[in-house]
């Protein structure tokens, strides 16, 4: 038997994906001494818009350094840091007139070597990030969604069990009649 040589293997978007995220996390715990898993995608791309790649690894960036100064521990040296210590800036949003957290030029700068590839990476992928987050969203949001029986119009009509948020949002059509489970 010969060994799979790494370079052979495809490499999967997802895994990419999770390994800039992981890595940019890692950087920014060490940097500023916080222990503490990845927060879901969820949280990372909220705010971020996806069409636009640079500002969006930017707005994860600024999600990142949020919860960074959020989980550092009260004997850590960064407890009492302001924002800008981490690299953020408050700016307000004169379309919303809100005020959002940005990052610092000297951010920008400093963590040029996590953004730059999360930037390649989310303008690649836009999409499957997009759809992993909105299997996020319908798996959190089906916790408390009952179960419905739904059917096509087959004679007799096919039977499938399913929540009642996945049958709403999507469409599930029937194999053999090309109709709408309902």
């Amino acid at each position: 038997m010969v060994p799979l040589d790494i370079r052979d293997k495809p490499l999967d978007p997802v895994e990419m994906i999770n390994g800039i995220l992981e890595r940019a996390w890692n950087n920014l715990s060490t940097a500023y001494d916080v222990t503490g898993s990845l927060p879901d995608m969820r949280d990372l791309f909220e705010g971020a818009n996806l069409s636009q790649p640079g500002e969006a690894a930017e707005t994860v960036m600024v999600n990142m350094l949020v919860e960074v100064s959020e989980c550092v521990s009260r004997f850590s040296p960064w407890y009492k840091m302001p924002a800008r210590a981490y690299g953020l800036i408050s700016v307000r949003d004169r379309t919303t007139i809100r005020v959002r957290w940005t990052l610092a030029p000297e951010a920008r700068q400093k963590w040029e070597e996590i953004l730059l590839p999360l930037s390649a990476a989310i303008e690649r992928y836009s999409g499957l990030i997009e759809a992993i987050i909105l299997v996020d969203d319908l798996m959190l949001n089906q916790l408390d969604d009952p179960c419905v029986i739904a059917m096509c119009n087959c004679s007799p009509p096919r039977e499938i069990r399913i929540k009642r948020l996945i049958l709403e949002q999507a469409d599930i059509i029937c194999e053999l009649c090309r109709e709408p489970f309902i």
